[in-house]
């Protein structure tokens, strides 16, 4: 049985954690395997959207405890351990197409982490949020306190980060944290949410995209010039002249992404 699990559905790919025994915890390997598949993602030019969910009715319960402790006395173990964990983060946030964490159960620590690097969460009445580092005699990273504090506004996050109790999908709601509250299948809502968004162009997703997560990290100026850049690629793109043809015609649209 795979840890990690890959779908394709035409142009969303589903990712899904498949630990069930242990929440959908991730240990090493795993932190590696689900990083590998979503920085493969940057070069798929066919690939529209992300849907990234668990198994076994949790999404995520972070890192592995266990697996942690095993090389926690040993400081380069300890820093690859560490490394697979961030580059795994960053390759979730490079995506260039919308991702959605669709959401059921436990999403925490870690797996909180992995939901936040998404653009958007999709949440069952089943789930709960939390980031326990304080619990735990550890620190929350600096970006991604950044990232909570960015998304489900400043109190929350230090309500979240100084107690570490976990807050269920109606609060993280009405913070911010989760985009929409669903009863039933979380994919299959993420795929009806993600709908109007494959209808549209990509290059015009990618660089808004690009300008979000920049304005969330206080680091708008340093993008600039590739937000320009894609400004340039859409303006000579066959989608604007497709969707010029199509506002003259009164018809929806085929983007095709170049």
């Amino acid at each position: 049985m795979a840890d990690i699990e890959l779908e394709r559905r035409g142009p969303v790919a589903i990712v899904a954690i498949n630990r069930p025994a242990k929440r959908n915890a991730l240990d090493g390997r795993a932190w590696r395997q689900l990083g590998a598949i979503f920085e493969a993602f940057g070069s798929d030019p066919d690939l529209r959207a992300v849907v990234l969910t668990g198994r076994g009715g949790a999404f995520c319960a972070g890192d592995e405890i266990g697996a942690f402790a095993a090389v926690r006395d040993d400081p380069a173990a300890r820093r690859e351990y560490w490394d697979g964990i961030m580059a795994c983060y960053a390759a979730v946030s490079a995506v260039p197409v919308p991702v959605v964490a669709a959401v059921s159960g436990p999403c925490v620590g870690g797996g909180c982490t992995l939901a936040l690097r998404a653009d958007f969460r999709i949440a069952d009445g089943t789930a709960r949020f939390g980031v326990p580092p304080a619990k735990l005699g550890l620190v929350y990273p600096a970006d991604s306190t950044q990232l909570l504090a960015a998304t489900a506004g400043i109190a929350m996050a230090r309500h979240m980060l100084y107690t570490g109790q976990l807050i269920d999908s109606q609060a993280a709601l009405d913070c911010g944290l989760v985009s929409q509250r669903i009863e039933g299948d979380v994919v299959e809502a993420a795929i009806t949410y993600l709908q109007p968004m494959l209808e549209n162009a990509p290059l015009s997703i990618r660089a808004a995209k690009r300008a979000c997560d920049a304005i969330a990290q206080g680091a708008l100026s340093a993008v600039a010039p590739e937000i320009a850049a894609l400004s340039e690629a859409a303006d000579r793109s066959e989608d604007y002249r497709e969707g010029s043809r199509a506002f003259a015609e009164k018809r929806k649209p085929v983007f095709k992404g170049r």
